[in-house]
């Protein structure tokens, strides 16, 4: 039976002119909980702002000029780092930034910032990115000691977003990053962080509950035990991981993957040259941003695709090519679904001489 390929039957730009425009990353859930609007970003004229951005009504909003933001240590190197990586809580339209060893709440409705009561230790640096588990409860990310050149060991912990209490931590010794909870909130995906290239295990699952933390899932390594397989990029997906098996893997057959935490087993659902994949809540439709480096096909710098796969029908779509730049998480495309998986929001950098850029809206039908 022959199916067709999704359409995109709305394509816009969203933004302030001549502005910086982004959304936090790509493991953040920016929409609100009845899909009215959109969270985002824009720095104009050297001023950070929080905004929303309404699609049926074609509707901008303002919620909060950052200008007193008071700098942190992240921010002495780079001014979006806190915004970056700061977490949604959908039920309660309140948005979790860092800001050095606190937390701070914003407020949607009430157009307002606090710091939080929690404590972390006096020389944590909150970072992360955060993730707000579905049922709006906690609030999970990442602690690193200030003044680290490598973060060769960090914290994740999970905060009580009510009550404003940290109510776990655990280290690792090794560079923890990218928590994100399930769809139940006792476990949570995370990663290990570094040089892909020498990283046997990427994704790892805590139960955070009962303290407990395992592999999901073993890369592959070749008859001479070298590893062959490098994973990265993950999120939960209904209740497996996708993940991206890199163009820099020395195998012929890199691109998503489909990982059952049970089995640790990993399927592969399409190949190509992809560095992002996010997934919608069922974990059926995926979308992905393709790279230039490694076994790629594609050679064209600071340039990517970004691609629709759905799994129930098996089609691949190729929704829009844009401008893009490494060196900076804001100029990252980290295209990213809806729940429902109808829409696609990603970065697109007006130019590669400008430091301009705008969110490109699509509907997906």
């Amino acid at each position: 039976m022959e199916t067709s390929s999704p359409k995109v039957t709305d394509k816009r730009l969203i933004g302030y002119d001549g502005a910086v425009n982004f959304i936090p990353y790509y493991t953040t859930d920016v929409w609100s909980a009845d899909g009215s609007y959109f969270i985002f970003y824009s720095c104009r004229d050297g001023r950070i702002s929080l905004n929303r951005y309404y699609p049926d009504a074609d509707r901008y909003e303002t919620i909060l000029d950052m200008a007193a933001w008071t700098p942190t240590f992240a921010a002495k190197a780079d001014p979006y780092a806190a915004f970056v990586v700061s977490g949604h809580a959908r039920n309660s339209e309140t948005v979790l930034l860092p800001c050095d060893n606190r937390l701070c709440h914003v407020s949607i409705p009430g157009k307002s910032m606090r710091v939080s009561q929690a404590e972390f230790p006096g020389d944590a640096m909150l970072s992360g990115p955060f993730h707000v588990s579905d049922d709006g409860r906690y609030l999970t990310g990442v602690e690193y000691r200030r003044g680290e050149a490598a973060p060769e060991k960090t914290t994740i912990f999970v905060y009580d977003i009510a009550r404003e209490a940290v109510v776990f931590r655990k280290a690792f010794a090794f560079w923890a990053n990218h928590p994100q909870f399930f769809r139940d909130s006792g476990r949570i995906l995370f990663c290990h962080e570094g040089k892909t290239e020498g990283i046997p295990d990427r994704l790892h699952l805590l139960e955070w509950e009962k303290n407990v933390h395992y592999s999901i899932y073993p890369q592959r390594h070749n008859d001479r035990g070298e590893q062959s397989e490098c994973i990265g990029h993950e999120m939960p997906a209904g209740d497996k991981v996708i993940a991206v098996r890199y163009p820099v893997s020395k195998m012929p057959d890199c691109g998503i993957i489909l990982v059952d935490p049970q089995t640790k087993a990993g399927q592969l659902l399409d190949h190509d040259d992809y560095l992002h994949v996010a997934s919608d809540a069922a974990g059926s439709r995926f979308v992905m941003d393709t790279c230039w480096w490694g076994n790629t096909t594609r050679k064209a710098v600071n340039q990517s695709d970004v691609i629709l796969f759905d799994d129930r029908m098996k089609t691949k779509t190729l929704l829009a090519t844009v401008c893009c730049e490494m060196k900076n998480q804001i100029y990252h495309v980290h295209p990213r679904l809806n729940p429902a998986g109808d829409i696609v929001l990603c970065t697109a950098k007006e130019s590669e001489c400008s430091d301009r850029a705008k969110i490109l809206f699509m509907r997906v039908g």
